[in-house]
Formats: structure tokens, sequence, C-alpha cells
């Protein structure tokens, strides 16, 4: 019994005898050098072009209230047929309007003595987008949309249809700005610019519409028309370009 303790005992000192002699491991932190600036000329330039508007957008459509889910949907049909009809007569064509929403929702009135509420009805929602070319008729386009049983008009917004070579005037404009602005600070720092080695763009699709004053409306007629005004286009980009010192 004495002799496998003894064993025991030194088989104990001989571990830690190991693990006393084994080499420490430490973890060591291997410092980040920071990222050196690249050397150059660094300069922002801005582009800006304004277009007059040739395409215009609109969302339109008609509300049906009715307690017979049956019969708002038919007189919502009805009134949506005629909208759309009328639409096309005035030149739209077909690919040009196009179902956004479609909507049913039921109508509640609050029950007696703060009961549970009463179905009253139903309400049916059609909306269609219109795309048109016509700008300076839009007005007119609208009044026959509501004349034709349109209850809701919302959401104009215009747009150029080269809105590519517009993006593309704009990267112009911003390129020569840049280009300008480095070789002033090239001239005032006495270095000599050499060639663009970083280029980044921002906000190429910035489009903005710019109010613009008309002039007075003639006299009021017997039906006047709906004034809508479109206004310019505002396409606007920046870019930063790093230029190289030679």
């Amino acid at each position: 019994m004495i002799g496998r303790m003894l064993l025991a005992l030194g088989s104990a000192a001989s571990l830690a005898a190991v693990v006393a002699l084994a080499p420490r491991v430490w973890a060591q932190t291997i410092p980040v050098q920071p990222t050196q600036p690249t050397p150059g000329v660094s300069v922002v330039g801005a582009g800006i072009v304004l277009a007059q508007p040739d395409v215009a957008r609109i969302t339109i459509g008609a509300d049906v209230s009715d307690a017979s889910l049956a019969n708002a949907q038919a007189e919502a049909a009805r009134r949506m047929d005629a909208v759309v009809a009328k639409l096309k007569a005035d030149g739209i064509a077909d690919n040009d309007i196009r179902t956004v929403s479609y909507n049913v929702t039921p109508q509640y009135d609050q029950g007696p003595n703060q009961g549970q509420p009463v179905l009253r009805g139903y309400e049916v929602q059609n909306m269609v987008e219109v795309r048109t070319t016509n700008v300076g008729n839009l007005g007119s386009l609208l009044d026959d949309a509501v004349g034709s049983g349109a209850t809701r008009i919302f959401g104009i917004s215009f747009e150029a249809s080269n809105m590519e070579d517009l993006k593309n005037q704009a990267r112009d404009q911003a390129m020569a700005n840049a280009q300008a602005k480095a070789q002033q600070l090239a001239k005032d720092g006495n270095v000599s610019l050499g060639r663009a080695i970083a280029i980044d763009e921002s906000d190429a699709s910035g489009v903005t519409p710019v109010q613009v004053r008309t002039a007075a409306p003639a006299a009021a007629q017997a039906a006047p028309q709906t004034p809508i005004q479109p206004g310019q286009l505002q396409i606007s980009t920046t870019v930063r370009v790093v230029y190289a010192i030679q």
C-alpha cells in the first residue's frame, strides 16, 4: 500500500517538473501600421445640368363605397373603364397605363353603447399609373380623367426622356470642374499635376425639380383648365478625384 502511494507521488512530481520546464508561449500583439494617405491633389468637382421635362407620371384612380361589396366593385370597375377609355382617347398608349393598386376595405361604425363595431359597407379603390409625353396638356388630361369618374389623383412627377445623356453631361461638367480646381491648386503649390489616380462619384441620379416663374394667366374662361407647372429638372452629380503629383 505504501509502495503504491510513493509511486503515485513520484508520478505527480515528475508531471509537475515537465510542466515547469515546458516553454511558455505568450500572445504577441503585432501593431497595425496606419494606412498612409495617397500622395497627390484631392479635389471635389460638381456638375449641374438643367433640362425641360418632357415626360410626366401620375397616379389616377376611383374610390367607391357601398353597403354591398358587389355593388362597390361594379361601380369602381365602371368608373375605371370610363377613365381608361378617356385616357386612351387623349392619346395615352396601352403600355403607358398600368394598375398599381386595387384595395377592398371593410367600413365599420361604432356599435351602440361602445359595443362591437358594426359593418357599414365596403370601400373599393382602383389606381393606375399613367405616363404621358404631352406634358403641356397634362392639366386637360387630368380634367378629362375627373370628368370620366376619377376621384383620386396624386403623385405627379416629371422626368426627361434622355436622362442618361443628361447624367453624362453632369459627369463631364463635374470632371472638368475637378480638373480646373486641381490645376489651380498645383499652380499655387508650384507642382506639376499628373494623371488621375482615383475617382469616386456620388449622387449621379440626383434629380431635383426647379421652380420656374411663369407669366400671369389670361382672363378666366367659362371652364378653366387645371394649371400644371412642370418647371425644370436639375440633374446633379459630384466626383472626388485624386491627381498624382509629378
